[in-house]
């Protein structure tokens, strides 16, 4: 187990380092997921895992060509056709998780909504998928990647392998924003970095208050903050936004054109 001064175990630094090592050859975002994907089954003894990007975080899990190895292969078109809005990881619960540690595990999240048990219930565990694990990667041009590992025989990742994944995930960050990647929508380049991740979770869907416990924000400061993003972005409300952020247009620019 880590110990309080972070510190880990000798073979999960190893780990890490052989993990970094696989990727850090990829050119091109494609070969960097296989890549990733060979090396979380050597190292971390992982058959089942799957590799999701997006625009923002929830669209993500609507990914059309996620990499998909082990036990998910067979399941990926239910998952794709029912549940995918419904996963566990997808939820403000995970959001808020992940915004402090870029790797959780599925037994670690409370309070979860109905959608976010039946999926695990009613999909990943009938599917022989006991634990589920999933490390957050900063893509280039602000893009999201998610990497599920989920283990048939239940095996949950200790807390010093959830510190591992940790600095792995900032790492394979590092790696990942210097390859190609999805465009840049012209939307964001009015925004700050701030901004743009809070018009991102306006834009997935989430409410005031749950965008407050994601950024650990007041309630009124991002009643603020969404308005700013309003006028910034020439929008006049939250479909709009939603429009703008997945489209990339929105009626100020039609007007335009």
């Amino acid at each position: 187990m880590a110990s309080q001064s972070g510190a880990l175990p000798v073979d999960e630094y190893e780990r890490v380092f052989a993990i970094l090592d696989a990727c850090s050859q990829a050119e091109a975002l494609d070969a960097f997921k296989n890549a990733l994907m060979g090396a979380l089954h050597e190292h971390y003894d992982c058959l089942n895992t799957t590799f999701f990007t997006g625009p923002t975080f929830v669209t993500a899990f609507s990914d059309p060509n996620p990499v998909v190895t082990g036990r998910i292969t067979p399941v990926i078109d239910e998952y794709q056709a029912r549940w995918y809005p419904k996963d566990v990881f997808a939820s403000a619960q995970s959001r808020a998780a992940l915004s402090k540690n870029p790797a959780i595990s599925a037994n670690k999240l409370g309070g979860l909504a109905t959608d976010s048990v039946n999926y695990l219930q009613d999909f990943l565990y009938r599917k022989q998928l006991h634990s589920a694990s999933v490390i957050h990667l900063d893509l280039a041009n602000d893009c999201h990647g998610l990497v599920g590992l989920f283990d048939s025989e239940g095996r949950e990742p200790d807390r010093a392998r959830l510190h591992a994944m940790g600095l792995l995930s900032k790492q394979l960050s590092n790696l990942a924003k210097l390859l190609p990647g999805q465009p840049l929508p012209s939307w964001r380049e009015c925004l700050s970095p701030r901004q743009i991740e809070l018009a991102e979770l306006v834009a997935d869907g989430h409410t005031n208050e749950e965008i407050a416990s994601i950024l650990n924000l007041g309630v009124d400061t991002v009643k603020k903050y969404v308005s700013r993003v309003f006028v910034a972005t020439r929008v006049r409300n939250r479909a709009e936004l939603v429009k703008l952020v997945y489209v990339g247009t929105n009626g100020y620019q039609q007007e335009m054109a």
